[in-house]
């Protein structure tokens, strides 16, 4: 049986690494075994990967035809999520997420029509993060709620 892993975490950007390169391949390129990477993935193991390992992983992702850096995004997002102020009640968060989101969509799908405007191309580019500054408040909002539930 897979064991669940959560979105946004190393667990999870391991998995999605070794599903590119493989677990042995993993192994190799960071001087461990396949076994000892597959563990890293585990959320229930003690053991945890190095920053200069993630790093070595993330590099081979990319590499093998990857189009971001898996365990850098999940870093970079967690502390985002730490670092936001966003808003604290769930409904405003989510309708902001979503509003944004739907604006993205929109200047996306324009600048993908007219690829030779740059105004587009920059409108495209503020509205996709103004969206996800909104997704990454909505994260953070759910992690307070969280903590206060328990």
């Amino acid at each position: 049986m897979t064991k669940r892993r959560d979105p946004l975490t190393v667990h999870q950007a391991l998995t999605v690494i070794a599903a590119r390169i493989g677990w042995d391949k993993c192994g190799m390129l960071v001087g461990r075994s396949g076994r000892l990477v597959r563990m890293w993935s585990d959320p229930d193991a003690d053991s945890e990967i190095s920053i200069l390992d993630a790093m070595r992983l993330d590099r081979a992702f990319i590499e093998a035809g990857g189009d971001h850096a898996p365990i850098l995004r999940v870093y970079s997002f967690q502390l985002d999520i730490a670092a936001s102020e966003g808003a604290t009640d769930m409904t405003r968060a989510a309708a902001a997420a979503a509003k944004e989101s739907g604006e993205a969509v929109a200047a996306l799908l324009d600048a993908a029509l007219h690829p030779q405007d740059p105004g587009a191309l920059r409108r495209a580019r503020k509205e996709g993060e103004e969206a996800l500054a909104a997704i990454t408040d909505g994260l953070a909002a759910l992690d307070r709620q969280e903590r206060e539930v328990h």
